[in-house]
């Protein structure tokens, strides 16, 4: 077995991790926007949104029927079920938060325009629905980018302290070359 992701892990794992960066930088800034903007970023904001969730559904189903290489034992059992159990609750989040944001979108009253057809509002707006969903929505989306902070720090701690060249495993061509 290999001791790197093969090609398709390796785009799903980056394309994700940058559409969840952008989400949340624009979900961040939306009201900094001119008030014009505010649907079309809104709406950008849900479809990289969507995008994180059918990518993540494919990351799924590609790693059911590609086992990633094996962890590298660290003799610390408690660690390694502690990067399993984050791991886990990446995929987790990664689903949830878009799924969240969708019927808080819907709830509010919005439609999603997707350039070439447009999904229309298909529920009136309820705030008393939308404003419980926004504050799990977000809390959800701070949650994920703090794991996801933890994760690069984890990766990094292997890189420059443990040395063990775990990061080149997710790193594409000869940048990742690990043997």
């Amino acid at each position: 077995m290999s001791s790197r992701y093969d090609l398709v892990a390796i785009v799903l794992h980056w394309s994700i991790a940058f559409l969840i960066a952008a989400a949340f930088l624009l979900g961040l800034t939306v009201d900094d926007f001119p008030k014009a903007w505010e649907r079309a970023v809104v709406n950008t904001h849900v479809l990289i949104g969507l995008a994180v969730l059918a990518l993540t559904l494919v990351r799924i189903g590609w790693r059911i029927g590609h086992r990633p290489p094996p962890l590298p034992i660290s003799g610390n059992p408690l660690l390694e079920k502690l990067a399993k159990a984050v791991h886990l609750l990446l995929y987790v989040l990664m689903l949830a938060v878009p799924a969240i944001g969708l019927p808080t979108l819907l709830y509010r009253g919005r439609g999603i325009g997707f350039g070439l057809f447009d999904i229309p509002q298909l529920l009136p707006r309820t705030p008393e629905i939308f404003h419980p969903l926004t504050e799990v929505h977000e809390l959800s989306a701070y949650a994920l980018v703090l794991l996801g902070a933890g994760h690069i720090l984890a990766a990094l701690y292997h890189q420059m302290v443990l040395r063990d060249r775990l990061v080149l495993r997710m790193l594409p061509g000869a940048m990742g070359e690990a043997e």
